[in-house]
């Protein structure tokens, strides 16, 4: 551990007081976690960003929205405006979050609602539409005035939250113990193909606990290119390509990106940048003749700036490892029917 770490342990041991005092008062109902009258899932992780929710989400609602009728809540991280807000045509990335936006656009038959105080969230999105079934709740996992049937808690391969610590020292919003509130356990952004030896590794680190269920994810990305128009990747190798991204982790991608043999500069900011036509200006001005290439959740706040550029966007789903997909199906099902 260097110098610079250890100076910021004193910090996350008093992080660790106040979360673990927060997590002891709901754990002897001293704060109270509210019930509603239907079951809700909620998606979330111990770490801050870049875990792979949005993705987890879409799965759910593209495998069970045709037979049950879902409601998505989010926080709408980094909107301008505040309280609660239920999305339709008029909404934009800027006044309801760019993820809940990009599944709107996706999913145009699902309730959408964004509010930073879950329980209201919910209580409204209930008081609008008397048949729903259940409401993900997406980046929940800490919110714990809202009473959830199935837990859901993502960990990447490459830092799972077993090897993390807490703010600041590292990136865990609470202690690893917290992983034991969870039902089902997705270690994300896996290489294709794990070997047993690899699983049972990851299963003895994680220290599953008999309710749990640990299963295994991948990225995988459409070799179509949506945008402009629609085009093949390999028709990138021969272009000026520039990539830019504003997500928490775009290593993933870039990996993608060299496996296909493309050429590239990339402009990173930081997680959900609102762009601005200072930005866009600047890429204008010095990638002229360059395509640009962005993630799903940045190209409508890049193309709502009217970019002159050729712009695409890549796709992205998430893909269950080792049979897992059968497994996972079976207990979102159980979930919605029990």
């Amino acid at each position: 551990m260097s110098i610079f770490r250890k100076l910021l342990f004193p910090f996350s041991f008093i992080y660790f007081i106040i979360t673990y005092i927060r997590n002891l008062l709901f754990d002897y109902n001293i704060l109270n976690s509210k019930n509603f009258r239907i079951p809700l899932i909620g998606v979330g992780n111990l770490s801050i960003g870049g875990t792979g929710k949005t993705p987890l989400v879409e799965y759910i609602i593209r495998n069970f929205n045709n037979d049950y009728n879902l409601a998505l809540l989010s926080r709408g991280y980094n909107r301008d405006l505040s309280g609660y807000i239920k999305v339709n045509n008029k909404s934009t990335p800027n006044s309801i979050g760019d993820e809940p936006f990009q599944i709107f656009n996706k999913f145009n038959n699902i309730h959408i609602a964004v509010d930073e105080n879950r329980n209201r969230g919910v209580e409204n999105l209930l008081k609008e539409n008397n048949n729903l079934n259940s409401i993900i709740l997406d980046d929940c996992f800490q919110h714990r005035y809202v009473n959830c049937k199935l837990n859901i808690l993502l960990s990447t391969y490459s830092e799972p939250f077993f090897n993390d610590y807490l703010l600041p020292l590292g990136n865990l919003r609470e202690s690893r113990s917290g992983y034991q509130r969870a039902d089902v356990i997705i270690i994300t952004k896996c290489p294709k193909k794990l070997s047993i030896l690899e699983i049972n590794k990851f299963a003895s680190s994680v220290k599953l606990k008999n309710y749990q269920s640990l299963f295994f994810t991948t990225i995988q990305y459409n070799t179509t290119l949506l945008g402009s128009s629609s085009i093949k990747i390999d028709k990138l190798q021969n272009l000026k390509v520039l990539i830019v991204t504003g997500i928490a982790d775009f290593t993933e991608l870039l990996n993608f990106l060299n496996k296909q043999d493309i050429n590239y500069d990339h402009i990173y900011f930081p997680d959900h940048h609102n762009y601005t036509t200072k930005d866009i200006k600047m890429i204008e001005k010095s990638y002229r003749d360059y395509v640009v290439l962005t993630t799903e959740k940045d190209y409508q706040k890049i193309k709502n700036l009217k970019l002159k550029n050729q712009l695409y966007y890549l796709e992205i789903e998430t893909k269950f490892l080792n049979n897992g997909e059968d497994s996972f199906n079976k207990i979102i099902k159980k979930t919605l029917t029990n």
